[in-house]
């Protein structure tokens, strides 16, 4: 896979985004590949809200690496503001995400909502715009997979791939709150 890598973005307001990833890392595990799947923002390694987690670390093929600090509060309530843990953490995914991409140990990096750290302004679009270049400087030797809402033309420029989700009608405007195994 020597100089193959494609950078491939999921993005959009629709839900699938990162059970697109989910399905890709599966699908490279299972022909052999290594795969880091990064999550950012999305809690702690102890707090096991997401569900794919269970699967995907009992692949071996498949690292789950975890960044952020919990936002589901224990009254099911989100917690929507930014605390310097948050800005913390963001900068921890983005040093491992560059790590994995030097390494030449992963035939598959995900970052996992990446792009929404730039949204919600945990990262800066540069910071991504980095990472992508270091992703050219070694030769694209891995596939790289961004995830998350807020692409900017920047980025979507330097994409091999770019599918948008579009949320054409949800559940969740009826009331349906997001369901443990469906959503999470």
């Amino acid at each position: 896979m020597a100089n193959q890598g494609q950078l491939q973005i999921y993005t959009g307001d629709g839900k699938g985004k990162t059970t697109c990833a989910i399905g890709l890392c599966i699908r490279a595990a299972a022909a052999g590949l290594k795969v880091a799947f990064i999550q950012f923002d999305k809690g702690s390694e102890e707090n096991d809200f997401y569900s794919e987690r269970k699967i995907l670390r009992s692949i071996k093929e498949i690292e789950v690496i975890v960044t952020g600090k919990i936002r589901m509060m224990p009254n099911g309530q989100f917690r929507f503001a930014n605390s310097p843990p948050d800005f913390e953490e963001a900068k921890r995914g983005l040093e491992i995400a560059k790590k994995a991409i030097k390494e030449n140990k992963y035939q598959l990096v995900v970052c996992d909502e990446i792009l929404s750290c730039i949204l919600t302004s945990l990262l800066k679009e540069q910071d991504v715009l980095d990472l992508i270049r270091a992703f050219e400087e070694g030769l694209k030797s891995c596939e790289l997979v961004l995830t998350g809402r807020g692409l900017t033309e920047a980025i979507k420029e330097k994409a091999d791939l770019v599918t948008e989700m579009k949320m054409i009608k949800h559940y969740f405007n009826k009331g349906l709150p997001a369901r443990k195994g469906i959503e999470f």
